[in-house]
């Protein structure tokens, strides 16, 4: 790692720990009677793969309201995942969404550290599942989304992320180039970008909208002033809509464009599949420069704390913007279960299975998909 990239780790380390620090910090201080108090949770788990074998993890939830308890103060949330398997590997992942000062100030953002192997089936929209390839490496990732209002539901600022890859066991090659050439990024990177971000939220619940838009739009830059070997730009639209019918039946609706120029690190790039995007499809399943999904989804609550979903989506990765035009389409559908651990709040637990015309995939996260 270059002096500049380091230095940019250790800021973005402190700025992290300040974040999570001053939130719980305003939490805890606060009179008890001026602030609803923080509700946290913690669930375990246990899972099996082919390439982790049993593994076990813990997922530990909160979220509270850093102000005075008030009608339009959104609540604020913080969630870290660790999971350990009996092959040594680790996963230690942290993310929040918190809101200052009648949502005047919104900040959001992760830190994640694992070393845990994952299929790399090439840069492409056509790969095939005998083209893939076991790889370790350990990865430190850093995001920091810094916003103030700039009118109701609008919010601007800047978006930093940085991006560590090391340990890679293997070089990665592009079978396409001649000599073999490495594929960006395969034989580990680092990236710092930063850029503006324009953030539109009318959603009534950040983590179980029943009703309104939200809209994210953003526009990264990477090159070696700010800490990064690799130069490139990279685009996101993020527009997600949510009605409610019937008084109980939710849809939601979700378009994602993600649009990238210069040369890319290849884990960097806009990836189909996990429990994001196509659920079924494994994460990065297709990856290349630029993508396309649109996804939908129907949820209802049943009995109590119970309720049920049903979701399906379209998308579509390519190397230009132009080849969308004749490329394959893939999709998924699937269905869930919803579990309300907190009535008051109204947060759920989902438990999703997708299918795919090849594979199939189950999750298990707290907050909705989109």
């Amino acid at each position: 790692m270059n002096g500049r990239a380091e230095r940019s780790l250790l800021v973005l380390k402190f700025i992290q720990f300040f974040i999570v620090f001053f939130s719980f910090s305003k939490v805890f201080s606060s009179p008890a009677d001026s602030l609803k108090k923080p509700k946290i949770g913690a669930l375990p788990s246990a899972f099996y793969s082919p390439e982790t074998r049993l593994g076990f993890g813990g997922f530990i939830y909160a979220y509270f309201n850093t102000t005075k308890s008030s009608p339009i103060n959104k609540k604020s949330n913080v969630q870290s995942y660790l999971s350990y398997t009996i092959n040594k590997q680790f996963s230690f992942e942290n993310d929040y969404q918190i809101w200052f000062k009648n949502n005047k100030f919104y900040l959001t953002g992760g830190a994640d550290y694992s070393r845990f192997p994952e299929f790399f089936y090439g840069v492409s929209n056509n790969s095939k599942e005998s083209d893939k390839l076991m790889i370790s490496f350990d990865i430190v990732k850093l995001r920091s989304k810094n916003l103030v209002q700039l009118e109701k539901n609008l919010y601007g600022g800047f978006y930093y992320q940085y991006e560590k890859l090391y340990n890679l066991d293997v070089k990665l090659k592009d079978p396409m180039a001649s000599m073999c050439e490495l594929i960006p990024g395969g034989a580990g990177y680092t990236t710092s970008g930063i850029g503006p971000i324009l953030i539109y939220d009318k959603r009534d619940n950040p983590l179980n909208p029943a009703n309104g838009a939200y809209v994210e739009t953003s526009l990264q830059y990477f090159d070696k002033p700010i800490g990064s070997p690799y130069k490139f730009t990279s685009f996101i639209f993020d527009a997600r809509k949510y009605n409610t019918f019937l008084k109980k039946l939710i849809w939601n609706g979700n378009a994602y464009f993600f649009i990238n120029k210069g040369e890319v690190p290849y884990r960097m790039l806009a990836t189909i599949g996990g429990a994001r995007f196509l659920r079924g499809y494994y994460r990065g399943r297709f990856r290349d420069n630029n993508m396309i999904v649109l996804q939908q989804e129907f949820r209802m609550p049943v009995y109590k704390w119970f309720g049920i979903a049903v979701f399906g989506g379209v998308g579509s990765v390519a190397k230009e913007i132009k080849d969308f035009s004749k490329n394959q389409i893939h999709y998924d559908y699937g269905v869930g279960l919803r579990i309300n651990i907190n009535k008051k709040e109204n947060t759920n637990l989902r438990l999703d299975y997708g299918v795919t015309k090849d594979s199939q995939g189950i999750y298990l996260i707290f907050a909705e998909a989109f």
